[in-house]
């Protein structure tokens, strides 16, 4: 699965941060991705306004009927 920047996502789980949850299937835009000790890491800016790293597993491509 290759993500480019720019790409539309949603979330696979609920995603818990320092300052609180990111509900399953939250949307968001993919801003970068890198990779560190063979994990794919990728910065994703969710609609909600947070602004998160997470592993790749952690997201998917947002299909059409999320197309905004």
């Amino acid at each position: 699965m290759s993500f480019i920047p720019g790409t539309r996502c949603r979330s696979t789980r609920p995603i818990v941060y320092p300052g609180g949850l990111v509900r399953r299937a939250a949307s968001g835009t993919l801003v970068s991705s890198r990779e560190n000790l063979g994990r794919k890491l990728l910065t994703v800016d969710f609609d909600g306004g947070q602004k998160l790293i997470v592993f790749a597993h952690e997201i998917e491509p947002a299909g059409e009927e999320l197309g905004s």
